[in-house]
């Protein structure tokens, strides 16, 4: 199994979408950047009353996890496109084998490269903010801990973009896929009434993740429920991954 997942991460290296991937997250520090400055500057104008930046994470907070689930997703379509997938299931007799490796390692990239980002996005907004009273100071309740929650979504986000990849054997269906399955539940809230749309938003993984650092506010369900959501999401994605990859011909 240590060969296999080393076999994975070397394959994971060797693509070029996964630097274009990692490459596209500094976008949510430009967009932190941009929002810290806007409300930093309505402060300064009109004091108190507006949004406060906080740790700054929410601003990009939809957009984190669509790109290290496309990570997930890029890890296995392109086998498929290029019909690799058929020696790897030809060497590797089990796939669920090569499924799990393949969640490892991309959940691994996901969660460092996750939590990276979300340090240099809470530092950003900071940095912004400056001495302004709208950031917040990791000895602020759940300040710390929804940074650091941060890598755990992104790893599940991964996940079921590789489970989604494997079931639709198509890039581009399984990003459509991704994306819809990442922003339905906030899309829906809006149609719902009380309290079902908050029921329905809490789903969602950018608030789960929240939930799960315990931010108040975050939605319905406490760190416990949040991390059993978060589990079940990627329990689900790999076993229907599973039964696809088993029950199909390459």
């Amino acid at each position: 199994m240590i060969n296999l997942v080393a076999s994975e991460w070397l394959k994971l290296r060797s693509l070029r979408s996964t630097y274009y991937v990692l490459a596209a997250t500094l976008s949510a520090l430009a967009l932190t950047g941009f929002a810290a400055f806007s409300i930093s500057h309505y402060f300064d104008t009109n004091g108190f009353g507006g949004e406060p930046v906080g740790t700054g994470l929410s601003f990009s907070a939809d957009i984190t996890p669509i790109l290290f689930g496309m990570l997930g997703v890029l890890a296995i379509s392109g086998e498929y496109g290029t019909g690799m997938i058929r020696l790897t299931l030809t060497t590797v007799r089990r796939p669920w084998m090569v499924l799990l490796a393949k969640a490892a390692v991309v959940a691994g990239v996901a969660a460092v490269a996750g939590q990276v980002v979300a340090f240099a996005t809470y530092f950003t907004a900071q940095a912004v903010v400056g001495g302004r009273p709208i950031g917040a100071s990791f000895s602020e309740p759940a300040a710390l801990a929804e940074v650091l929650a941060t890598g755990t979504g992104s790893a599940v986000a991964a996940v079921m973009g590789l489970g989604l990849a494997t079931i639709l054997r198509s890039t581009p269906g399984a990003l459509i896929g991704l994306v819809a399955l990442l922003l339905v539940p906030t899309g829906i809230e809006r149609f719902l009434p009380a309290p079902w749309n908050d029921w329905m938003s809490s789903l969602a993984v950018p608030s789960l993740t929240r939930q799960l650092a315990g931010v108040p506010d975050s939605g319905g369900f406490g760190p416990v429920s949040a991390t059993t959501i978060l589990t079940s999401y990627v329990v689900i994605s790999l076993l229907a991954a599973t039964l696809a990859i088993t029950r199909r011909d390459a």
